[in-house]
């Protein structure tokens, strides 16, 4: 299962990417957190019984999160 999460998540990645050069900013970055949330769940998973990790983890992604919800909202 995670094996297939990771596939996804990097397929979205490279989707991404390529959205990026092709300048279409908003649906790069929303393919970016696509990728960054599932990649969220898989870490949440692997840290499943470490909590300070999780922690670290979420709150990290929050921080993320925000940056590209004003990004987003700067871009379009």
């Amino acid at each position: 299962m995670m094996k297939v999460l990771s596939i996804i998540s990097n397929i979205f990645l490279v989707i991404g990417i390529i959205l990026l050069v092709m300048k279409n900013l908003v649906m790069a970055i929303t393919m970016f957190v696509v990728s960054l949330a599932i990649s969220l769940v898989m870490f949440n998973v692997f840290f499943r019984h470490r909590t300070g990790m999780k922690v670290v983890i979420n709150i990290s992604f929050a921080i993320v999160l925000i940056a590209i919800m004003v990004a987003f909202f700067v871009l379009k």
